[in-house]
Order: C-alpha cells, then structure tokens, then sequence
C-alpha cells in the first residue's frame, strides 16, 4: 500500500477545526434576537383582535361578572362596588402590543406612556354594558390600574391620569372621575423605609372610605392577571398554578360567611400578549441574572422552549 501524500494528513488535521468553525457560524445564526422573540407573539395579538373566542370569553367574564353583582343586590349587601383593572381588563391595548412585532423593542414605559396619551385604546368587548350596569344599578365601579398618574415624575401635570380617564369615557364608560380612576402612586404606604405602590393600599382605600369618603363592601375584582386578585400568588407558574387551585371557589363565585363577611368573587378576562404568567415562565438565575428583565431574548427564548410539555410524532 502506498503512503498517503503530506496534504492528506494536512487536510484530516483541518476537518475539526473547519467542523467547530461551522459549528461557531450556525451558533450565531441560531442566536434570537430581539424581534424573533417579539414575533412569537403574533398569534396571540392576532387572537385578541380576530377570534370570535375571545370575544366569547370576554362576554363571558362580564356575564357571570353581572350574575355576581346581581346576586350581591339580592343579598342586601350594602354599597357593593367592582374593582376593575384597566389595561386588557376593560381597555384593549393589542395596537401596541402589534406594534412591537416587527421590532426588536420590548415594553418600554417611555414608548407606553405614548401609546397611553393618544387615547386610541378601545373597550373590552361586554366591559362598558357591565360597568354601566352597575353604575346604574346601586352599585359602583372603581378602576384600579398600574398605569402611572405622570409620566414625568417631577411633574406636576398627572397628564397619564387625564388621558386614561378621556379613554375611559370616550369609549363610553360612565362614572369616571379622578376618585373612581385610582392609578399607580395613589394610596400608598412606606414599608421598611421605602414607598410601596401596592393595589392593596388602592383596595383598601376603597373599603375604608378614602377613595370618595364612603366604604364599600366590594363584591367582585376583576382582572386579566393573578395579581389583579392577590398579589401573593407567587412568581413562578408553579406557584400561581397551586394558588388558583387553592382558589379554585372564588373564581366566578361570591361568598358570604355565616357571620356575614363578604369575599368578593375572581373574575379573570384572557390575556395571551403579555402578564406576569409569561415572567412565570423564567428562572434568571440559571443565567446568573436577578430578575426575568435583565435576560437576554435567546436566554428567554430557550426557557420558553424547555418550559413546553412536547410529545413527539414519530
């Protein structure tokens, strides 16, 4: 047998280096990047603004939401009030969540508090007619929402107040005002030294009087995530999952105890866009980061990936 020629052994000695090049290549290929996270979403903005189902669901949430209002006026409860979120709870914000789509831009509260001051949001299907009900009908609604009153904080002019509650009311809901509107900042407590903008301090407001000087027995909070309900339901889905099964009874449903306390009914309005069921999804300290929002889109992208219960055809 003759000996291979010196090129052989050059070539053979080059074929892993050229293999781990490649390998390197089709790594940074594979990176995602900011806007192929973003269009993972598209199927779910498209659902909210297309599907009958949603529309379905959402005539749904605020049917039984009006069965339990009903059902708390024959109980003779005394000034029952409506906690109410407002963003996809009962204004729809799907318009700037499309417009994230085709960038690599996540949320960002400068380009949010845009979207906010245009006043463009249209109503949750089935939310005016239910608000309106209750306004009308002995009862009182209050919106408790996370958006910020300003959106300078030095600022004196609550202009995010103001265009929230023009939205509010030129898609038709009534009863809107600054005591009924209670955003992020309003009510709040220093725990440990610091300033804490808790909806619980909002909630409680509403219950002792401070929101408009009267006290309300509130009948039913209505939302579009856990924490619209309880803010102790946990970070991780794990978590949130065990808490809703814990609280399986209080979803749709009033209760009145023997002694007459009054546990306000969940009433949850779907949301696939956004919420904190998708920061559920992370664990950041697999990447040694401190919070979902510092991960990168390929580090989310992968937990989103491995997070999926598959099975596979074979």
């Amino acid at each position: 047998m003759s000996k291979p020629p010196s090129q052989y052994f050059a070539i053979t000695a080059l074929v892993p280096v050229l293999l781990l090049s490649q390998l390197q290549q089709d790594t940074q290929q594979q990176t995602t990047t900011g806007k192929q996270l973003n269009e993972q979403g598209i199927l779910a903005v498209s659902w909210v603004q297309q599907s009958g189902e949603y529309r379905a669901l959402a005539y749904q949430a605020y049917n039984i939401a009006k069965f339990t209002f009903d059902t708390a006026k024959s109980k003779k409860i005394s000034r029952p009030a409506v906690i109410v979120d407002i963003d996809e709870t009962v204004l729809d914000n799907s318009p700037y969540q499309a417009g994230l789509l085709d960038s690599d831009n996540g949320f960002e509260l400068s380009t949010w508090n845009q979207w906010i001051k245009v006043e463009k949001a249209k109503a949750v299907p089935g939310a005016v007619e239910f608000v309106n009900y209750v306004n009308k009908n002995g009862g009182k609604v209050f919106f408790i929402s996370n958006r910020d009153e300003k959106s300078i904080k030095t600022s004196k002019n609550n202009d995010l107040e103001i265009a929230t509650i023009n939205n509010l009311k030129a898609v038709g809901f009534t009863g809107v005002n600054e005591q009924t509107v209670l955003l992020k900042g309003e009510f709040t407590k220093k725990i440990d030294g610091k300033e804490n903008t808790s909806k619980q301090w909002r909630v409680d407001a509403v219950k002792n009087g401070s929101a408009d000087g009267k006290k309300y027995t509130i009948v039913s909070l209505i939302g579009d995530t856990l924490n619209d309900f309880d803010e102790a339901v946990g970070k991780n889905n794990p978590q949130r999952r065990d808490h809703v099964d814990s609280n399986r009874n209080s979803y749709g449903m009033l209760s009145i105890t023997d002694k007459g306390v009054v546990k306000p009914a969940y009433i949850a309005i779907p949301n696939p866009m956004y919420g904190n069921w998708e920061t559920g999804l992370y664990n950041p300290k697999v990447f040694n980061k401190q919070n979902p929002f510092e991960m990168t889109a390929q580090e989310k992208n992968q937990q989103r990936r491995e997070s999926l219960n598959r099975w596979s055809v074979k």
